[in-house]
């Protein structure tokens, strides 16, 4: 068997470069559709529920509402949407019919955010600090 002849190189491999691989900018939407058909609040609460129970966590929830959803369910929706999605969501859209009187509810959606942060701010504060 032939002996092949090594070199004698004291300088050890060179290290090939790092590799870089771009990380694209991903936002996770969820869209909760309630432009169908109901005839109670019920029905539009639980069409909310069955879109929103895997929505565990988005950049932007969009929720289009339709004028029967509104009409059976908009004195409680807002508090409804933003409960769903406030640790959830980073930002909520509402979309409502154009030239309709529903345009409130986005703002009602927005008060009931504020309220549930002041309220989740005062409690992580709580336990933080016993006593």
């Amino acid at each position: 068997m032939p002996v092949a002849a090594v070199p004698d190189n004291d300088q050890p491999p060179q290290a090939s470069p790092p590799v870089e691989v771009p990380v694209p900018d991903v936002r996770l939407v969820a869209v909760v559709d309630l432009t169908g058909r109901y005839d109670t609040s019920t029905e539009v609460m639980d069409d909310l529920h069955q879109q929103t129970k895997r929505s565990t966590d988005c950049h932007t929830a969009i929720v289009r509402l339709g004028e029967p959803a509104l009409q059976r369910a908009s004195t409680f929706l807002g508090h409804a949407i933003a409960s769903k999605f406030f640790l959830a969501a980073q930002q909520i859209e509402v979309h409502v019919p154009a030239g309709t009187r529903w345009a409130y509810v986005a703002s009602e959606v927005q008060r009931h955010l504020r309220f549930f942060a002041a309220d989740h701010a005062q409690m992580l504060t709580n336990l933080r600090n016993p006593g």
